[in-house]
C-alpha cells in the first residue's frame, strides 16, 4: 500500500481499491443463493410436522418401577373387567392445574381404553384458565359440583346413581374430597382406585395404625412431580400407543406436570423432564401450554398478585416471608370472582407464596387465612423438610411443600402465625439453614 509523505492514503489508489472491491462485491451476490424466507419457513415446519408423525415408542410411557408396574397391572385388570361399565374420576377440592389435568387426562384414557363414557367431576366451577382442556374430550362429561346447601351425599347419589368403578387422582386424604362426592358416591362405588404422588402416610392415632391408603388399589409414587405423570405410565400397560392418546390427554398431562413444578422449576428429579420430553414429542405445543397452563393472566387477577407482593412481610433475620389474607386480599379475590376468575385468584396468591424461597436469603415462605375458627397454612421451603410441622398439625405434602391447619383456641389470626413462625424458625437453625 503506497503512503505519501503526509500519512494520508494516495488518492488515485484508494479509487482503485473501492471500484476493486465493488466488483468483488457484485460477484459475491452473483454467487449467492437467493433463498426465500417463506419457502425455508414451510420446509421447517414441514420437518417439524414430519418429525411429529413419526411413532412415538412406548420408552418412558411404561410404568417407572416394578412395584409402580404391579400396582397398575392390577388396577389395568380392574379397567378391562368386563363388570365396569359407569366410571367416575375426582381430584381434589379448590382444584389446581395438576387436580385438573390428573382428573381430564385419567378420564379420556378410560374412556379410549374401556369405550365407556366418564364422569369427570370437578369440585366447585372448571377454572377459565383450564377451559381449552374441553376443545375435544369424547366421552368425557365434565360435571361441576356446586358450593351449595342444596348439594348433599344424598342429593348427588341419588341424581347419578352407583357407579361401577370411582377413580381418585392427586388427593392424598380423604379429607381433601368434596365430603358430598366422597360419601355419595366414592364410598359406594364397586371398585375404587387411588392414583396420587404425594407421601404416603402411616402413623398411629388414638392406639390405631392409620394411613391415607382410601381406595381398594393405591398407586403413590413421590418421585413424580404431578400426578399426571403417573397416567403416562398407564399406557403400556393398557396396551395403548402414546400416538393413540388424544390431543386433550398429552397436554392435560403436560398441564399438571408445569403448574406442580411452576413450569419445571421445582422439579426434583430428571423424570419431570424426561416426562416432558416425551409429551412434546407426542404433539404438546410447549409454547402454547406454557401461556395457557401459566400466562394468560386476566387483569383482576394480575390486581390480586400485586397486592399480595405488597403485603408480603419478612421475620428480622429474613429467613422468613409469609402473607397474611386480610380482608382487603378477601376483597380482591371477590372482584376476581365476579369476572369468572376466583380460583384463578387463590391460584395467584399460593403463587405468590410458592415464589417466596426464591427471594435471596427467604428459606421458607407461607400463607396464611382464616378458616372459621382455624388458620390454614400454605408453607414452601428452598432446602428445609417443611413436612413434619404440617403433619404435627394434621396436615401433610412434600418436603418442601405443605399444608396444614391450627386451631386459632383463642388467638387472632396474627397471634396464631407468631406461633408457627417459632416453629419454624427452631426447624430452620436444627436444619442449619
Amino acid at each position: 500500500m503506497e503512503i505519501n509523505v503526509s500519512g494520508v492514503r494516495n488518492p488515485n489508489l484508494l479509487k482503485a481499491e473501492n471500484k476493486e472491491a465493488e466488483q468483488v462485491q457484485s460477484k459475491t451476490e452473483q454467487d449467492r443463493p437467493n433463498y426465500n424466507q417463506a419457502s425455508l419457513d414451510k420446509m421447517a415446519a414441514l420437518n417439524r410436522s414430519m418429525v411429529m408423525q413419526k411413532p412415538v415408542s412406548f420408552k418412558g410411557w411404561k410404568p417407572e418401577s416394578d412395584k409402580n408396574a404391579d400396582i397398575i397391572n392390577k388396577m389395568v385388570e380392574v379397567i378391562k373387567s368386563p363388570d365396569i361399565n359407569k366410571i367416575a374420576v375426582s381430584g381434589h377440592q379448590s382444584p389446581d392445574g395438576d387436580s385438573i389435568g390428573s382428573c381430564i387426562a385419567c378420564a379420556t384414557m378410560l374412556h379410549k381404553a374401556t369405550g365407556k363414557d366418564v364422569d369427570c367431576f370437578i369440585f366447585g366451577p372448571l377454572p377459565k384458565r383450564y377451559e381449552f382442556l374441553k376443545e375435544d374430550m369424547e366421552g368425557v362429561n365434565i360435571v361441576e359440583v356446586p358450593r351449595n346447601k342444596e348439594t348433599t351425599s344424598d342429593s348427588l347419589a341419588k341424581k347419578h346413581g352407583q357407579y361401577d368403578l370411582a377413580v381418585s387422582v392427586d388427593t392424598s386424604q380423604t379429607h381433601l374430597i368434596d365430603p358430598n362426592y366422597y360419601h355419595g358416591i366414592f364410598k359406594n362405588a364397586e371398585h375404587t382406585l387411588k392414583i396420587d404422588h404425594h407421601p404416603y402416610i402411616e402413623e398411629e392415632k388414638d392406639g390405631k395404625i392409620v394411613n391415607n391408603d382410601f381406595a381398594d388399589i393405591n398407586l403413590v409414587d413421590t418421585n413424580c412431580g404431578a400426578a399426571t405423570q403417573l397416567l403416562m405410565q398407564f399406557a403400556e400397560p393398557l396396551g395403548m400407543e402414546p400416538k393413540e392418546l388424544s390431543k386433550t390427554f398429552s397436554e392435560a398431562v403436560y398441564t399438571g406436570l408445569l403448574t406442580d413444578t411452576g413450569g419445571l422449576k421445582f422439579s426434583q428429579n430428571v423424570l419431570a423432564f424426561t416426562d416432558a420430553a416425551l409429551l412434546i414429542q407426542n404433539g404438546v405445543n410447549n409454547r402454547e401450554l406454557q401461556n395457557y397452563a401459566l400466562g394468560n393472566t386476566p387483569k383482576c387477577v394480575l390486581k390480586v398478585t400485586n397486592l399480595a407482593n405488597q403485603k408480603t412481610q419478612f421475620t428480622p433475620d429474613g429467613k422468613i416471608a409469609y402473607l397474611i389474607e386480610d380482608k382487603e386480599l378477601a376483597d380482591a379475590k371477590k372482584a376476581a370472582k365476579q369476572e369468572g376468575y376466583f380460583q384463578e385468584a387463590k391460584d395467584a396468591i399460593k403463587g405468590v407464596a410458592g415464589a417466596m424461597p426464591e427471594i435471596q436469603g427467604v428459606e421458607v415462605g407461607f400463607k396464611v387465612s382464616p378458616f372459621g375458627d382455624k388458620a390454614s397454612f400454605s408453607v414452601r421451603s428452598l432446602h428445609a423438610d417443611v413436612s413434619e410441622i404440617a403433619r404435627s398439625h394434621g396436615g401433610g405434602g412434600h418436603k418442601n411443600a405443605c399444608a396444614f391447619q391450627v386451631p386459632l383456641d383463642g388467638r387472632t389470626l396474627e397471634e396464631t402465625v407468631q406461633d408457627v413462625i417459632a416453629e419454624y424458625q427452631q426447624t430452620i437453625a436444627e436444619q442449619g439453614y
